[in-house]
């Protein structure tokens, strides 16, 4: 996608537009005197771009969701183009700790679903994947399991592993992509997020599991 056609769209969408129809934010977006350079087919990205992601925000992309009902989580899996899904107890330290990562990558990998389910709640699903060991990680490509990660021996066996550790070993699957050039250097948390999501603040350090959205 044409670069001015994703930052125009990235700054339309990130400055409250809810309150406009998709055809007066278009026509905002037409009579902007920046976009006279734009030929008809970069418009024609720019609605396109738009619209693919107030769909993903409707689907839940750039947050963390806790799925409380086990056929909400079938419907996610099976209509994940991409996805990450944590099975997890409430109760396991260690399930907490990757609460706090994942969090912080379904903000900045706004294409990705994250989502997170209590193992008590999911026994058919528990059982369909033959999820064991806790936490356990399920990455999804176009409504299938291609991966998993069991536990911490993947992510260095230590509590106090860094988010980009995960990020790392998401992208070997390629259902998020690492960031290139100057953000390759910043850590997950500084990094600006591509879409906001309403109601959110990518910035703020100090949010926690509790801030997930149920």
């Amino acid at each position: 996608m044409d670069s001015k056609v994703k930052a125009t769209a990235k700054q339309a969408l990130n400055e409250g537009d809810d309150a406009l129809s998709d055809d007066e934010l278009f026509a905002e977006l037409e009579n902007d005197p920046e976009l006279e350079m734009f030929r008809e087919s970069r418009l024609n990205q720019l609605k396109h771009e738009i619209s693919r992601v107030r769909d993903l925000r409707s689907r839940g992309h750039g947050e963390y969701t806790e799925v409380q009902k086990e056929e909400d989580m079938v419907r996610l899996i099976a209509s994940a183009s991409k996805g990450v899904v944590h099975f997890k107890h409430p109760q396991f330290a260690r399930c907490k700790i990757l609460d706090t990562h994942l969090q912080l990558l379904a903000r900045y990998h706004f294409d990705t679903r994250f989502a997170t389910m209590n193992v008590e709640k999911c026994p058919f699903l528990a059982q369909k994947f033959q999820v064991r060991v806790l936490p356990c990680v399920l990455v999804i490509q176009n409504g299938s399991v291609v991966d998993r990660i069991v536990g911490f021996e993947e992510l260095g066996n230590a509590d106090n592993f860094a988010t980009e550790v995960l990020e790392k070993r998401l992208a070997q699957t390629k259902v998020i992509q690492l960031p290139k050039g100057e953000l390759a250097s910043i850590p997950v948390k500084e990094r600006p997020v591509e879409f906001q999501v309403s109601g959110s603040d990518s910035h703020n350090e100090d949010e926690d599991d509790s801030n997930l959205r149920y």
